[in-house]
């Protein structure tokens, strides 16, 4: 259903060029930026990206180029501005095991009509102030002051006539507190051809229907695609490679085209895994609880177990945790059917006597604060390795392994599950409810 959607958004795109006669003029701008961390001895640069802008009369879509390993999700690394429930141009960055999600300067900055020396408005968190107007490299600019209620502040030159980014800076805080500065520079500005323009409108409309078909959140932090969604990208990168040659947006698409690709790759290997797993026996198991006690596999015989290996960690709690809320839900649900869900923690500081008591400590923290009842416990990493961890082979934690009443592996899924927004974990949970309707026969 999701690929005619797509060819109808192209086949959309490209009636609408051809019956205007001309596509609007399409202004390419470039920019390069850099994440520097403050030092005595000079800035310390932490990550160097590129934004990419198309702009026109009509609309405004932006390509950020972020680490292509470590950086911004290509699915939420490009968009429209302006449009509702859109990603906006923003960085990815690991700081000290948290991910952050860093704002850039606005690309383009909505200036009053009565622009004047003094002239204040307010955008979001944010108090505007234009400053002075100024000449850079022959373009009419105004220098712009920016603060937030929580004490960043920007600097901006602006074009007078548009709003269009010229150069800024802004500041930056991760950890605790920590101070960090974005710095951007536009590079270079260019009228886009009229025939790679047409082609361009085509490729905008093609990307922007994939983005909205994979249903992803547009603050996701999550590099990870799901196998659903892997297939559906996998599926049209070849229409939208061909579209993007030499086009502005060539680079953007390969970069993209890459990762699904090596995304594939570990899709294939987590299916391999879970191939060989599949109807074996699962490895017995005495898991030491949180709070306190152990957990035997033995005493759990004639139920369905969910093991859930995760890193029940109260710092940091990373994007989406409210997957074990869902989790939660499910294990309520259906442990009065024999379902029993058993979180088991990763975290290596339960793995080493000297952290083990702060492990614990974090953990119950984490519990407290989900308010789980379901129990979670740990060991020395031995369950994980016997079932395989996914982090050996390209993939991510967490790992869900679904044991039947005889005591046979028939689930094995390496990192998170897609959402429903009324069913939550819909694939575990149609799982289970068709492992009980087959145990009930």
């Amino acid at each position: 259903m999701s690929r005619p959607c797509f060819l109808c958004c192209v086949a959309g795109a490209i009636l609408a060029v051809s019956t205007s006669g001309m596509a609007a003029e399409v202004r390419e701008i470039r920019y390069a930026g850099a994440l520097s961390q403050p030092a005595p001895a000079g800035d310390l640069v932490l990550r160097q990206f590129e934004v990419l802008v198309l702009n026109s009369d009509d609309t405004t879509f932006f390509s950020v180029l972020d680490d292509e390993r470590d950086g911004c999700p290509w699915p939420e690394s490009f968009g429209q501005l302006n449009a509702a429930d859109a990603p906006r141009p923003h960085l990815q960055y690991d700081y000290d095991g948290a991910l952050y999600s860093l704002p850039l300067p606005p690309v383009v900055l909505d200036l009053p009509d009565d622009a004047a020396a003094g002239s204040r408005w307010m955008s979001d968190s944010w108090t505007f102030q234009l400053v002075e107007k100024v000449t850079i490299e022959g373009v009419s600019a105004w220098n712009v002051e920016a603060s937030e209620r929580r004490g960043r502040r920007l600097s901006l030159s602006v074009a007078a006539d548009s709003g269009i980014l010229l150069k800024g800076n802004q500041d930056v805080f991760m950890g605790q507190g920590q101070q960090f500065v974005l710095t951007i520079q536009q590079t270079s500005s260019t009228i886009v051809p009229d025939d790679v323009a047409e082609q361009v409108g085509q490729l905008q409309s093609g990307l922007l229907a994939l983005q909205s078909t994979l249903h992803r959140r547009p603050d996701s932090q999550l590099a990870e695609l799901s196998p659903r969604q892997i297939e559906l990208a996998a599926g049209q990168f070849e229409a939208l490679s061909a579209l993007a040659k030499n086009t502005p947006l060539q680079e953007s698409v390969l970069r993209m085209r890459r990762d699904v690709d090596r995304q594939q790759q570990r899709v294939a290997r987590s299916m391999k895994r879970q191939q060989q797993l599949l109807n074996s026996p699962a490895p017995s198991f005495s898991l030491n609880l949180v709070t306190s006690g152990t957990l035997e596999s033995g005493s759990l015989k004639g139920r369905t177990i969910v093991l859930h290996f995760w890193q029940y960690a109260e710092k940091p709690l990373a994007e989406p945790y409210g997957q074990v809320g869902y989790l939660e839900f499910l294990h309520n649900k259906l442990q009065k059917n024999g379902v029993h869900v058993i979180g088991v923690a990763t975290n290596p500081a339960l793995q080493q006597p000297t952290s083990l008591s702060s492990g614990r400590r974090t953990a119950r923290k984490l519990i407290e604060f989900m308010n789980l009842s379901y129990p979670v416990g740990y060991d020395d990493g031995s369950l994980l390795r016997a079932f395989g961890d996914p982090r050996d082979s390209g993939g991510e934690l967490p790992l869900w392994v679904v044991v039947s009443p005889s005591g046979q592996v028939i689930h094995y899924h390496g990192g998170f599950y897609e959402i429903d927004q009324r069913q939550g974990l819909k694939e575990l949970d149609d799982l289970l409810s068709g492992q009980q309707a087959a145990d009930s026969r």
